[in-house]
Formats: structure tokens, C-alpha cells, sequence
């Protein structure tokens, strides 16, 4: 005969439910039996935390989904179900490329290739990534190396060839026309320049000299440079301005180079006087540009000289920024740093969403698509 739980016990039973389902949930927000189902994710650049985002609740879990344990871990980038990290070589071990498979109920990470201070990521197509290196210390080249994100266990690929003496690389992107007609552009911080890459993606086809120094971010987009009428596929390039010899800050810009352009002369000014590192965008015409403490949202259907063409984003009256901004369903994240990753929309709407423990660096976000 079976017996019949008391009502105290099956009081207790629920509560014990519950409290097992908070737990299995606070551990990993949205990991399933066939891996995460998060789009957004959110990297700590102190430990090598790779935290998931929920997207709807605007909220994060609180435990890891995977961890590089790698100080200086920072851009991230998703490929189909594998996800790719670029780990500089500040203050860690092992710095160089790594990537872990977001299909996995149990991912880890594995490293691509040998030691390398990487900054930067790109995909160019399954079979066709790009990673920037640069090191400050001189230990390791300042260089862009191909690797296939199909088959990571290849390693790293060859050097590309042609950059300017001093080359220092930071973003790269891949921008084409929507007709397979497409480019790989890479920025150089050193010497203020963009490259575009030819066609294999294996040497520099032609490079272009930017309107301010500290070029830093690409964004692949459409702009009428020209003044013809129409919008041209293209790249807008984020300048952070520099600095003078005696380290104060110069003033930045925004500038547009398009993906057919036939000379290095075919580049042009979008906005001056506006120091922004990264970009991303709304829709064509509503860019969002963030730096170290403020974050802009750049109307591009209003003249320079219009006061309502920039609007900065702020959160309950205070300025933020970072290094890194990411779009996705209708809004823009931007870490801060510290632990927080601001989401808004774009009428400048901030949500506040808490990443991280005391101690981390959310520094990077990545979207999968």
C-alpha cells in the first residue's frame, strides 16, 4: 500500500524542489543537454570567464559557462557552434587563441596554435578566420595570422604580408556586398592606416591613411561617401585621436573607406572631434561608438554641424564605456569594465545588467547570431 506523504513533508519536498531547480539554474542560465541556447555572452578579461546572457530577462548567470583561467582574454566571436578568443600576453601564461564548442553540454576550452599576444578576430568564411597580434613588449610579432575556423586543430595559418613598417594591428573585419564580393580591412594603431587585403585574404592590397590617430575599430556597413545618391558596401573606422608627445589626448573620428575603392585616396571623414575605439550600429544609419567612459549614439541622417546628431548614452545620468559594443535584437550592450554590461535601445533606454564576481573585468560581449 502506498504511503501517503504529510502535508508538512510535502511542504518540505516542494521547498526542496525549488531550491534545487534556483540551484541548477544560478549555475548556468540557459546551458541545455546539447549546449547553451544563450545569443549573448560576456567576457571577463581578468580570469578568462566566459559568462552567458540571457537576452529576455536581461539577466546573467552567475557561474561560468567555460573559463580560459588566462588573464588579458578578450575579443570573442561565434562561428556557427564554435566560439573563438583572443587572449593578449599581459600579465598570464599562455596568451594566443583559443576556442570551445557552444553545442557542448560541457564545453572546455582548447588552444589554436602556439603563444601569441592576440587581440582581434574575424571570420571571413567557414573555412577563412584572422586573428591580429600585437605586443607592446616586443616578445611576440605584431602580425595577422590566418586559421580555419572549421577545423581548429590546424593550427595557426601563415603571416600576411605587406603591412607597414611599425605595423601594430588591432580590429579586423570582413565587409562585402552581399553578391560574394568581399574584403578583409585591418587597422593599424601605429601608423594610423587601414589595409585592405586582396582577395585571397593573403597580402596587403591596398592601405588607406586615416583622418585622426589611435585608429582602433572597423564596422562593416553602407554610406554614400561619394555624394552620388546611393550608399556604397564599406567599412566605417573608429579613431580614438592619440596622443601628443607629452600624452594628452587628441581629438578622434569616425571615417568611411568603401569596398571597392580603387586607390588610397578613397576614404572620408563621417564625424571629427569624437573619440569612440569600437562601433557598432542600430541600422544603417544610427551608429553606436563607445571609448573608455562614454558611449554615443551617432545619427547619421543629420548633418555634422546639427546638435542633435550625437547623443550620448547614459545610465541614470552617468557616462559609461569600454573597448567593445555589440547589437543584438534590437539593442546595443556595452561592458564597462568592471561588472556590469549596459544594454539601451535606440532611444538611449539603459538596462543594467550585473556580470561577474567582485574582482573581474567584463570587458568584451559576443553575439551569436
Amino acid at each position: 500500500m502506498k504511503k501517503l506523504l504529510s502535508k508538512v513533508q510535502r511542504k518540505m519536498l516542494a521547498v526542496g524542489f525549488m531550491l534545487v531547480l534556483a540551484a541548477l539554474t544560478d549555475c548556468s542560465l540557459l546551458s541545455l543537454q546539447n549546449g547553451t541556447s544563450a545569443s549573448l555572452f560576456a567576457v571577463d578579461s581578468k580570469n578568462g570567464n566566459v559568462y552567458e546572457i540571457d537576452t529576455e530577462k536581461a539577466q546573467s548567470a552567475s557561474i561560468p559557462l567555460v573559463s580560459i583561467k588566462q588573464n588579458a582574454t578578450g575579443e570573442m566571436i561565434v562561428n556557427g557552434t564554435k566560439a573563438f578568443i583572443a587572449v593578449g600576453s599581459y600579465n598570464n601564461t599562455s596568451p594566443g587563441l583559443y576556442w570551445f564548442d557552444l553545442s557542448s553540454s560541457s564545453p572546455s576550452v582548447q588552444k589554436i596554435g602556439g603563444n601569441i599576444s592576440a587581440q582581434y578576430l574575424c571570420i571571413a568564411s567557414n573555412n577563412k578566420g584572422y586573428v591580429s597580434t600585437a605586443d607592446y613588449s616586443g616578445v611576440y610579432s605584431n602580425t595577422v595570422y590566418g586559421f580555419n575556423p572549421s577545423n581548429p586543430s590546424a593550427g595557426l595559418g601563415s603571416e600576411v604580408t605587406g603591412f607597414d613598417s611599425g605595423f601594430y594591428p588591432q580590429d579586423l573585419v570582413f565587409a562585402d556586398d552581399g553578391n560574394e564580393n568581399g574584403y578583409v580591412f585591418v587597422t593599424d594603431n601605429a601608423n594610423s592606416k587601414v589595409y585592405r587585403l586582396n582577395a585571397a585574404g593573403t597580402a596587403v592590397d591596398l592601405s588607406f591613411v586615416t583622418s585622426s590617430g589611435g585608429t582602433t575599430g572597423l564596422l562593416p556597413g553602407s554610406y554614400d561617401w561619394d555624394d552620388n545618391g546611393s550608399d556604397d558596401a564599406g567599412v566605417f573606422v573608429a579613431n580614438t585621436g592619440g596622443y601628443d608627445t607629452n600624452w594628452n589626448a587628441l581629438p578622434g573620428s569616425i571615417d568611411f573607406i568603401p569596398l571597392d575603392a580603387s586607390s588610397g585616396n578613397d576614404i572620408v571623414s563621417v564625424q571629427k572631434d569624437l573619440s569612440v575605439a569600437r562601433l557598432t550600429a542600430f541600422d544603417k544609419n544610427h551608429l553606436v561608438g563607445t571609448n573608455y567612459g562614454q558611449t554615443w549614439i551617432i545619427d547619421l541622417t543629420k548633418p555634422e554641424n546639427d546638435s542633435g546628431r550625437l547623443a550620448e548614452v547614459k545610465s541614470n545620468g552617468a557616462s559609461f564605456g569600454s573597448l567593445d559594443a555589440n547589437a543584438y535584437g534590437g539593442y546595443v550592450y556595452v561592458p564597462d569594465g568592471m561588472q556590469t554590461v549596459y544594454r539601451f535601445d535606440s532611444d538611449g533606454m539603459v538596462t543594467a545588467i550585473s556580470v561577474g564576481t567582485s574582482g573581474e573585468m567584463i570587458t568584451n560581449v559576443a553575439v551569436r547570431e
